[in-house]
């Protein structure tokens, strides 16, 4: 039996926060709008306001279609339920087209799978591509404004009046995705060679036959699989509020929540640290590196980032080992949404002055974070947390120490590893 999406991945890249100011007196209320990422030719992304598009349902001829929809099989590695699955879709194809769609939906996943992480998993992936049929060949507005085509996910550029945001109708889109057997993450490819994309809660969409644009679905699964913040900002901007769940960001000016990686180099060039700008903030928030995959298309993963992703692809296939290494000590528990588990056994462990090395791994892609702490006599106090990578190391003074887990996104059962001096 085919399965629904699978509740489709948060994401932070096209989002969320809609805001409709309260009408004042009589005046009218004010436009429901959000924030959408765009995504220009030589690599940079920006973020503007546009209006929030309107939800149309898909109708009940809308969904025979989804449902008469043919899933074919790109790649198979092995049972849904075991393996990650990305699902590629197609717009703007005809009956006579489906084989152009698959030399495009081809093409987009050599690129994510010549990626890393995806490159390290990519036996291990399930790629369906679910052949969506159009009435009319090609998009609307393109080239220029004012061309309407009537295609199946109705994509279009000028979405917002923004020439390269690539739209279409999420709800039918998700009605044929829901076709495939599972769907982990989800590309909507158009027919057409004219750049462009956009990122939607549950998909992006890119330009099938433009080279470049396979990059801005890459950036998308970063915030969709790998739950991701964008490290690029708006100048001019502070960030007030309390430490970021996403694991590329932080209030740390120290960069703590990478501290295992700081100092070395990293993938998209110079060294891990804690650069200001992130999250669209220029103040206030710090990022791992200069520049990276989050910040500009044309880069790699920074090692953080990097991690997560690997950790949240490895998570969704069965004997894939995203996790941690064996270590002297193994504790297993499990924590509601938000909670807090101290280890070994809720009490303390003695050790001498020396190296501690632990690492956390949670079930299910669910974001954990692990804290070791020592007692100073009066008080228990925090001397180091897990990067991204759930792993944390310490070089520390004889004394009393315990590890706190805790569950930053959802329920979850845990393995800790560490070695004690």
């Amino acid at each position: 039996m085919r399965r629904k999406v699978s509740a489709l991945l948060s994401a932070a890249a096209v989002l969320a926060a809609v805001l409709v100011a309260a009408p004042v007196g009589n005046a009218a209320p004010a436009t429901p709008s959000q924030w959408r990422e765009v995504f220009s030719a030589d690599g940079t992304i920006s973020k503007v306001r546009l209006p929030v598009e309107p939800k149309v349902a898909p109708r009940s001829e809308d969904l025979r279609a989804a449902a008469a929809a043919s899933v074919v099989a790109l790649q198979e590695t092995g049972p849904a339920d075991s393996r990650f699955n990305m699902v590629i879709l197609g717009d703007g194809y005809t009956a006579g087209e489906m084989g152009l769609l698959r030399r495009h939906a081809e093409e987009k996943w050599a690129e994510i799978s010549a990626t890393d992480p995806w490159r390290k998993y990519a036996g291990s992936i399930n790629v369906w591509l679910v052949n969506v049929v159009s009435n009319e060949s090609g998009v609307s507005n393109d080239p220029s404004q004012g061309i309407s085509r009537d295609t199946a996910l109705g994509m279009y550029f000028f979405c917002g009046g923004v020439e390269r945001l690539l739209c279409l109708n999420e709800s039918k889109a998700q009605a044929y995705a829901a076709q495939a057997p599972r769907a982990d993450a989800v590309v909507a490819v158009g027919n057409t060679t004219k750049y462009g994309g956009a990122g939607y809660p549950s998909l992006s969409t890119v330009s099938g036959g433009d080279p470049r644009s396979g990059r801005i679905a890459i950036h998308e699964l970063g915030h969709s699989v790998g739950g991701l913040a964008d490290e690029y900002f708006t100048p001019g901007t502070t960030y007030t509020g309390a430490e970021p769940t996403e694991p590329n960001v932080t209030r740390d000016p120290g960069g703590s929540k990478w501290a295992s990686y700081l100092g070395r180099s990293t993938p998209d060039g110079g060294v891990i640290g804690a650069y200001l700008g992130g999250s669209q903030y220029e103040y206030g928030i710090y990022r791992p590196s200069s520049d990276s995959l989050m910040r500009s298309l044309d880069k790699p993963f920074n090692l953080p980032s990097l991690a997560a992703m690997d950790r949240a692809i490895g998570s969704r296939i069965s004997g894939a080992t995203p996790g941690c290494a064996a270590q002297g000590n193994t504790r297993t528990g499990s924590l509601a949404s938000g909670g807090t588990a101290y280890e070994p056994g809720g009490s303390s462990f003695s050790a001498g002055a020396g190296a501690h090395r632990a690492c956390l791994a949670a079930s299910s892609g669910i974001r954990v974070a692990l804290d070791l702490m020592t007692w100073d006599g009066s008080a228990w106090q925090t001397v180091a947390t897990s990067g991204a990578d759930g792993q944390l190391s310490y070089d520390g003074a004889e004394g009393y120490y315990t590890y706190r887990v805790r569950s930053l996104n959802g329920s979850a059962s845990y393995t800790l590893t560490y070695d004690t001096p």
